[in-house]
């Protein structure tokens, strides 16, 4: 039996969701994180690597970098996660991963049939 999970994920996959998937990418953008203080993220990043310290330019030019992406906004210095950016970003990364799969595995039975 096919769990709801994996009946949604297939609903996703199907080619006439085209309109479906930009509706749900609509739906996911106004979805943000907490503003959070750019010292409090370079405290946060210190802790993760080992306690050494991250340059407040490090910080910063990391930051640019996820702005220009748009997965974080830089305003009144504060960043803010855009996590229905992220979200939309991950999905549409696994629905084409799952393309590809699918094709793989269509050209290996097609290469496995061809030998025998």
């Amino acid at each position: 039996m096919i769990s709801d999970l994996e009946l949604a994920f297939a609903k996703l996959m199907n080619p006439r969701m085209s309109a479906g998937l930009m509706v749900l990418y609509s739906l996911l953008e106004d979805l943000k994180g907490n503003p959070i203080e750019p010292r409090r993220v370079r405290k946060a990043v210190d802790n993760r690597i080992d306690k050494r310290r991250v340059s407040k330019q490090s910080v910063t030019n990391a930051a640019r970098r996820l702005e220009e992406a748009n997965i974080i906004e830089r305003k009144e210095n504060r960043y803010t996660v855009n996590f229905g950016y992220l979200i939309s970003v991950l999905l549409n990364t696994v629905l084409e991963m799952t393309h590809r799969i699918d094709d793989l595995e269509d050209e290996i039975s097609m290469l496995k049939s061809i030998e025998r």
